[in-house]
């Protein structure tokens, strides 16, 4: 009886936002956020409603879905599709939750960023192996008004993630252990700098005018001043780091470290380690809401999303993501973007 007492009571209350939504024009949902996963086992994308911590939608993409960006204004998110024969991005209207387009990139493409003040994007040719050898070191330069590949630029090998900072592309080169530094005025590569081992994540701290890199082989992240180009310092955070994702309201970075389970805490002020993290079995994706003090966390190996309040460091939830029903590789969720 009270149960159902508490489901009527939750209807009529359900009902009456509705009812209040309706007449005044306005969304009583609009202040939640949603986090959009890839799960690159099954081919599709959880998107979850921030206000419940739930899985409000699962769309399909192409195959092996990677990396994730969102441009908030166009209401447009980029699946970055990795298997050497996809190797698309599914362009996902967030309005509609369908897909509206599907562009052909390189091979084995693993991220992508966005200049949309030029309406430009940029997808990593991740991996083409021949002969036992990476041959991949372009990046795919796409029209965002028209979906296509309008050309190519040439950087390391096996360019893995990208990111923006003053007009300047950092790129993480998996392949021959460098990161390249691509002007934006004329899509040339200015710098290469040279890392201690495999870089693959890559952010920034726009105040501070820093590039964080982390480096999986050897448990660190390289610190880069965006102005000079030049390394500052390296941090050792653990094994396997993967992704970084700043939070310059906090002067936090967070660093996904899979072979460890933890996320590595970097005080970006002194760029020293804080703390870690226990999240579940194999972090890789991290986006970080500074307005709401979250940290979403793509758990590959427990096919979750792990939720961190940034105000004390502690994991508050774990949402769980659907396994695959159409492959032996379930779930394995990978990127993470949050609109």
């Amino acid at each position: 009886m009270i149960k159902a007492t508490k489901f009527k009571m939750a209807a009529i209350i359900s009902a009456g936002a509705l009812l209040v939504s309706m007449l005044s024009g306005f969304n009583v949902y609009a202040a939640s956020k949603r986090v959009y996963v890839t799960n690159a086992g099954n081919n599709t994308v959880s998107i979850i409603d921030t206000a419940t911590n739930k899985v409000v939608n699962t769309i399909r993409v192409g195959v092996w879905p990677a990396g994730i960006v969102i441009d908030p204004a166009a209401r447009k998110a980029y699946v970055v599709n990795s298997n050497e024969g996809d190797s698309t991005v599914s362009v996902l209207d967030i309005n509609s939750n369908s897909i509206i387009a599907s562009i052909k990139v390189g091979l084995g493409p693993m991220s992508m960023v966005l200049d949309t003040a030029t309406g430009v994007g940029y997808a990593a040719d991740t991996e083409h192996i021949v002969n036992g050898k990476n041959v991949n070191k372009t990046l795919s330069v796409i029209d965002l008004k028209t979906n296509t590949v309008k050309g190519k630029i040439e950087v390391g090998i096996g360019p893995f993630e990208m990111n923006i900072i003053d007009n300047k592309l950092f790129v993480s080169n998996s392949g021959d252990w460098t990161v390249s530094v691509v002007n934006l005025a004329d899509n040339k590569v200015t710098d290469t700098i040279k890392v201690v081992d495999t870089p693959l994540g890559v952010a920034v701290d726009q105040k501070k005018k820093k590039v964080y890199v982390a480096i999986h082989g050897k448990g660190k992240v390289s610190v880069i001043d965006a102005r000079s180009n030049k390394e500052m310092t390296t941090i050792d955070v653990g094994k396997a780091a993967w992704y970084v994702a700043t939070d310059p309201a906090k002067n936090r970075a967070y660093v996904t470290i899979r072979e460890e389970n933890t996320v590595a805490v970097i005080d970006t002020s002194s760029d020293k380690l804080i703390e870690k993290i226990k999240v579940g079995k194999e972090p890789i994706g991290v986006v970080v809401d500074s307005e709401n003090n979250r940290a979403y966390v793509a758990i590959h190996g427990d096919i979750s999303l792990a939720i961190i309040d940034t105000t004390n460091n502690k994991v508050i939830d774990n949402v769980k993501l659907s396994p695959a029903t159409d492959s032996t590789y379930s779930g394995a969720p990978w990127g993470v973007a949050i609109y």
